[in-house]
């Protein structure tokens, strides 16, 4: 009995030791970036003067240097919480699928092209993730077409379905029902769907939200100060139902930029062409709308990642720029919920190749969850010398500690019709779910009236808020100035010591342990 007692309480020891051990590198971590930012700072007045150069350079050198040294305290840091998670300490769940290290994976892309035979497309793209890649053997793939009006799109994970959705134009205010297709996300097969009973504008946004789908009619000059459409989708009976209709107004067309799910309920941000925005939220368990205090916030584009309380988004004003918010939620007098989102911080980090020729004009990008704290960033733009082939930014990349950590960024060629560029509307992988948490999850803390529910930060971001500030000042301030040498291809040339290499005119980097690959179907 006694050596069992002193078994528990060596591994009590243990578990005491880990933490002490996190909690000591996350200071020395925060201790650093304030060093940082000192010496940033110390940089700014040496500049002034020419004769501090010698100073100055210096002075950068040990920037550098120390910025190595904390990067490699953070991956050890993270090692250390998978590590902890062996030893029974707590850690934040994330309920996202977890990433099979090493193996395949798909990122299915659903673009829209200006013109041509063919309105849409689903691009497929295959990547190897988390393993040591030798010969990236990059091609793109197209496992789908459309064509006749153009088409919107969602998925429903659970079903390993695409559900894709016809669109009339805004200038066709006469329907008669809602057709489209359904892609199987595992056999490639493209089924069509039979025809809605239920006749509405199908002209709008299509949301994927616990297991099922949600259209929003989108204002238009045919419907502009009526009360707009709101329906579910059952995928059962393959039919929409009905929902409480839209009830705000505005005075100018305001169209729908991006959308995030989770708590119960469906975040909408709106925008017009005056810079004028608004954010709505829809509770499925009351069907009711409730409009959402914003203050200064900036508003997202397309779905939003939800991993914890903090809610990743594109910012819809600037390509490349990924946002952190936070809705907070809490119980008025009437026992209803009022919703407020917070942007919290602009995450810094985020490098991304640059194709052979920049973009000039229709940039479109898209923010897709790989699970746990892994992201997939895709962007893609036009160039009026580059007609017969359109680029692809694809770049991997993790948040640590509030800050962007890239993994690998190459760019692909996608050939096209001439001229006949497209846009980027919809992209998801199938190996991993939209996390998109309960509301009763949080209930508990929302039993008491009057009383705000403070929402806090995920797991990786345990910097203090004016630490935090700090460094992004300084990550702002270091890609403003900062020339990051860069190869005539457009691949990144950085810290990170990344190889590159040309094949069959494809412009790759690699990394260890991620790597991408694309294949071509002749569709």
């Amino acid at each position: 009995m006694a050596a069992e007692l002193t078994s528990g309480q060596d591994h009590a020891l243990t578990m005491a030791s880990c933490q002490d051990e996190l909690l000591a590198k996350t200071s020395k971590i925060k201790k650093s970036l304030r060093k940082i930012w000192a010496m940033e700072k110390s940089l700014r007045e040496l500049g002034e003067k020419e004769k501090y150069l010698a100073a100055l350079l210096a002075q950068k050198i040990q920037l550098i240097d120390l910025k190595k040294l904390i990067s490699k305290e953070l991956r050890l840091l993270r090692r250390s919480r998978a590590d902890s998670r062996k030893h029974g300490l707590p850690m934040v769940e994330n309920a996202s699928t977890m990433i099979n290290q090493g193996e395949d994976r798909s990122l299915f892309l659903m673009v829209t092209f200006l013109r041509g035979k063919y309105t849409d497309a689903i691009y497929e793209v295959k990547f190897k993730f988390g393993g040591e890649v030798d010969d990236m053997g990059a091609r793109v793939a197209r496992v789908a077409k459309f064509s006749g009006s153009t088409h919107l799109g969602a998925r429903i994970f659970d079903r390993s379905q695409l559900y894709v959705f016809s669109e009339e134009g805004w200038d066709k205010p006469c329907v008669n029902s809602f057709e489209g297709y359904i892609f199987d996300t595992k056999t490639r097969a493209l089924d069509q769907l039979a025809p809605s009973t239920v006749q509405f504008k199908q002209h709008g946004t299509v949301v994927s939200a616990y297991g099922t789908l949600y259209f929003l009619e989108a204002e238009t000059e045919f419907v502009q100060g009526s009360t707009l459409f709101f329906a579910k989708y059952n995928p059962d009976k393959k039919d929409w139902v009905q929902m409480p209709s839209f009830p705000f107004s505005y005075k100018f067309t305001m169209r729908v930029t991006g959308y995030a799910v989770g708590y119960g309920v469906i975040l909408f941000t709106l925008s017009d062409l005056h810079g004028n925005f608004d954010v709505v939220a829809f509770h499925m368990g009351r069907k009711n709308w409730k409009q959402v205090e914003i203050g200064t916030c900036t508003p997202f584009q397309g779905r939003a990642v939800i991993i914890g309380e903090t809610i990743y988004a594109l910012n819809h004003f600037r390509e490349d720029e990924i946002i952190a918010y936070s809705l907070r939620r809490k119980v008025v007098d009437d026992g209803d919920i009022a919703y407020s989102l917070v942007q919290q911080f602009k995450l810094d980090g985020l490098d991304i190749a640059d194709p052979p020729l920049q973009f000039d004009g229709l940039m479109t990008d898209y923010l897709v969850h790989l699970g746990n704290q892994d992201f997939v960033h895709v962007k893609t733009g036009t160039n009026g010398e580059c007609d017969e082939v359109q680029h692809l930014c694809i770049t991997t990349f993790q948040i640590v500690q509030g800050m962007i950590e890239t993994l690998h960024s190459t760019v692909l060629r996608v050939k096209i019709d001439v001229r006949n560029w497209f846009m980027l509307t919809l992209g998801f992988t199938p190996e991993c779910g939209d996390y998109e948490p309960e509301e009763d999850k949080s209930a508990a803390s929302m039993k008491q009236p009057k009383q705000e529910y403070e929402t806090t930060l995920d797991e990786n971001s345990l910097m203090h808020e004016e630490e935090a500030k700090h460094e992004v000042a300084f990550m702002h301030h270091e890609k403003a100035n900062q020339n990051k040498p860069k190869k005539a291809n457009g691949i990144i040339k950085n810290k990170r010591k990344r190889k590159s290499g040309w094949k069959e005119g494809l412009h790759v980097t690699k990394k260890k342990k991620v790597g991408l690959q694309v294949v071509e179907n002749n569709l």
